[in-house]
């Protein structure tokens, strides 16, 4: 579908549909279209009706989290080398489109996800498995996001051992003390948001809260309790 349509049928999708996933299945699915802005590592905005898109399936850090520059640096480097191509876009609850993006034949979100330069979000659709084989890899080889520098269990000083951890599905951010019960099943994760601590006030004032499941105690099973 030509460039100047899409945003038409951006904003009718989003009339019609309200909020939530507006639509799926959009007819168009090849804007070919240059891109105007990288926004992060994820996201991005095209050249002739600014429109702004998601790529699907995928979580970028924040720029100013661990692996956050080089994760926008990236996307930049891969969109500008030809004209998007969206695939199976959708639009979300804020007029975003959300797709699967290829330039040049080069799935994007693949070589995001298999570089280290952003995380999978399990997700339905026809790129879902060489996504998730992207993921392992990264991970296996413990690449950007999952190398030392932005992923470990281990506190670089043993006087801080305190957790932070950001909860992405509930944008909660809650520290745990060693003494929680599932303590040692939360890994830091810095390039989502995660921070180590000396003392719960230090963390406090960062902006995390204790997580209501230390109040339980260290005799309950972890695995039963939901972070």
């Amino acid at each position: 579908m030509p460039a100047k349509k899409l945003g038409a049928v951006v904003l009718t999708a989003v009339v019609v549909a309200g909020s939530a996933l507006a639509v799926k299945n959009i007819s168009f699915v090849d804007p070919r279209e240059t891109v105007y802005k990288i926004a992060d590592g994820d996201t991005f905005i095209l050249e002739q009706n600014k429109q702004t898109v998601r790529l699907f399936g995928i979580d970028a850090p924040e720029k100013d989290n661990c692996y956050g520059p080089e994760s926008y640096s990236r996307l930049g480097k891969l969109l500008k080398k030809g004209k998007v191509q969206l695939k199976e876009p959708v639009v979300d609850k804020f007029g975003r489109i959300v797709a699967l993006v290829y330039v040049d034949g080069k799935f994007i979100n693949e070589i995001m996800i298999r570089e280290g330069f952003a995380a999978y979000r399990s997700e339905p659709g026809s790129g879902k498995e060489a996504m998730k084989a992207a993921h392992e890899y990264a991970k296996t080889q413990k690449l950007g996001i999952y190398s030392s520098a932005c992923t470990d269990d281990t506190p670089p000083d043993p006087k801080c051992p305190i957790k932070g951890n950001h909860d992405l599905d509930r944008d909660e951010f809650l520290y745990l003390t060693p003494d929680c019960p599932y303590y040692s099943l939360v890994t830091i994760r810095r390039f989502e948001g995660d921070r180590w601590f000396c003392t719960g006030k230090e963390a406090e004032s960062a902006g995390f809260k204790v997580s209501s499941a230390c109040a339980l105690g260290t005799k309950r099973n972890p695995k039963s309790i939901t972070p």
